[in-house]
């Protein structure tokens, strides 16, 4: 027997390792106690020293070396915990404590320094001795705690498999709550642990129900019972003993590997769940809510059964892989037609006050592009005016956009040229806007010592008379200057900063300003 004093107060454990479950259980957010304020003894081999380890964990330092030191207390877990009345209890069948002191002594495998002082040799002090029976040579403490886990309870440190596909977990909540989930006994007093204290299985949403409604314990499957407990969930309903009988019934034709979409279904062929609701739609307002001409209302048709069959074949695709629940299909259509039935007419009367007006530029925009862009206003086009700009080449189709608009051949080549013109002036002020920003994030430092960025060190060498650009190779660097061919003076530019870009932009523009 242990006996522990954390300041007025004692706690009694059986095991050397219930002893490091106490002291390094978690607190919910409490501060841990001060190692001087700990004292731990066993009745009758007397005192042993606590320690604070530099991951914050508590350790103990019992007498003895690593193998004497890890057997006793493997022998104690054995003898007072796991095998008790010779039949080798499952962490279910044990209290949240007990079980977490089965994990400490295995935890021992990759942390022995909370029960060993890993610094010292195995001789120790002189008042610890070597015992004359054990194995001489290199002590594998992983090999030697995971062997004696597997040799004397049949399973490694993280203990038993809680289910046939999944892996091992050391979680005491995981075991109880798939024991409850196959209805297997499970004492009172440990139920009441994790009834009494929520936190201890929030991880495990789905354990609740099993502890307070006993009749769902073995009564499903456990894809089943979580995907029921999901869904009562989200839609904030609770299982109650009043109402688990017609769920259960509900359920009971669903297949055991059932998922979310088989349970929502039964449980709204049921009548348990509601439909989904839907927003109330807004009615169309103001000068989107009415079509400005036949072109704009074709348009909007044409768009609205597009984007609704889309949306009708995407929700029938989905439920037929059975990714989607009856419910959500149900939802989806509903939401399709609010949204058919709300689509305005922003888009449609902008392309009917377009043609209409013979605005050519964003008749461009609109209709000039591949045959996949804008389809529904090209078909409109067609149908209400007659004009097919899906049938035909590029150049054709161009020609019957400018002829549509009131443009004859000769009109035609005029325009293109003025936006060509207007297009490549937008291109060089991008590029100098580009090239000037970049220049703006530069240094300069001129020969007086004077600094400026590089913008305003390209209009102060071009304000001086700077009027070329040079550019010197050596090997494979080239270098560029802005050059005075009045006082034969160079000055250095960057084409990576966008000085040298900027410059010539500069001098471009200068040069056009002149012969205009």
């Amino acid at each position: 027997m242990y006996v522990i004093h954390i300041g007025q107060r004692a706690e009694h454990r059986t095991t050397l390792a219930g002893v490091l479950q106490y002291l390094n259980d978690d607190r919910d957010g409490k501060a841990a106690p001060r190692v001087e304020d700990i004292a731990v003894r066993h009745v009758e081999r007397g005192a042993i020293p606590v320690e604070r380890l530099a991951s914050g964990n508590f350790a103990v330092r019992p007498a003895g070396t690593r193998r004497a030191i890890l057997s006793l207390i493997l022998d104690e877990v054995d003898r007072f915990i796991v095998r008790v009345g010779g039949k080798i209890l499952r962490p279910h069948e044990m209290s949240r404590a007990a079980w977490g002191a089965v994990v400490a002594a295995g935890r021992l495998a990759y942390f022995p320094a909370e029960a060993i002082d890993m610094s010292q040799a195995d001789a120790g002090p002189l008042f610890q001795t070597v015992d004359l029976f054990e194995d001489q040579g290199d002590f594998d403490i992983t090999d030697f705690i995971c062997g004696e886990f597997f040799r004397r309870f049949g399973y490694g440190t993280n203990g038993p498999l809680y289910h046939p596909t999944a892996p091992p977990n050391c979680r005491h909540e995981v075991h109880v709550a798939y024991a409850l989930m196959r209805g297997e006994k499970v004492r009172e007093c440990i139920i009441n642990t994790y009834r009494d204290n929520p936190h201890h299985a929030r991880s495990e949403l789905w354990m609740r129900p099993l502890i307070e409604v006993p009749a769902l314990r073995g009564a499903l499957s456990p894809s089943v019972l979580q995907a029921l407990c999901q869904t009562m969930r989200s839609e904030k309903l609770e299982i109650t003993t009043h109402n688990v009988g017609k769920l259960i019934a509900a359920l009971r034709d669903v297949p055991r590997d059932g998922n979310y979409v088989h349970v929502d279904d039964a449980l709204y062929a049921a009548g348990i769940l509601p439909p989904r609701t839907m927003p109330t739609p807004k009615p169309l307002e103001g000068a989107n809510a009415q079509p400005a001409t036949k072109l704009a209302a074709r348009i909007r048709t044409l768009i609205c059964q597009r984007r609704y069959q889309e949306a009708v074949d995407r929700a029938g695709a989905e439920r037929e892989a059975f990714n989607i629940s009856q419910r959500e299909l149900d939802r989806r259509l509903r939401a399709a037609v609010i949204e058919r039935d709300g689509y305005g007419y922003e888009w449609p009367n902008r392309v009917a006050l377009a043609v209409m007006e013979r605005n050519i530029a964003v008749v461009l925009d609109i209709f000039d592009g591949p045959k996949d862009w804008n389809t529904e206003s090209k078909r409109a086009l067609r149908d209400e005016y007659g004009v097919d700009v899906l049938q035909c080449t590029s150049a054709e189709r161009r020609r019957r956009l400018f002829d549509l608009c009131g443009f004859s051949l000769a009109e035609q080549a005029e325009w293109e040229a003025q936006a060509a013109i207007s297009k490549a002036r937008k291109r060089a002020d991008r590029v100098v806007a580009d090239a000037k920003s970049r220049a703006e994030g530069t240094t300069y430092r001129l020969e007086t010592g004077q600094a400026m960025n590089g913008r305003e060190y390209v209009d102060f060498c071009i304000a001086a008379g700077f009027s070329r650009l040079l550019d010197e190779r050596r090997g494979s660097v080239t270098r560029y200057w802005i050059h005075d061919p009045v006082k034969r003076i160079s000055r250095p530019l960057r084409a990576k900063d966008g000085t040298l870009d900027y410059a010539r932009a500069r001098l471009e523009q200068n040069a056009s300003e002149a012969i205009a």
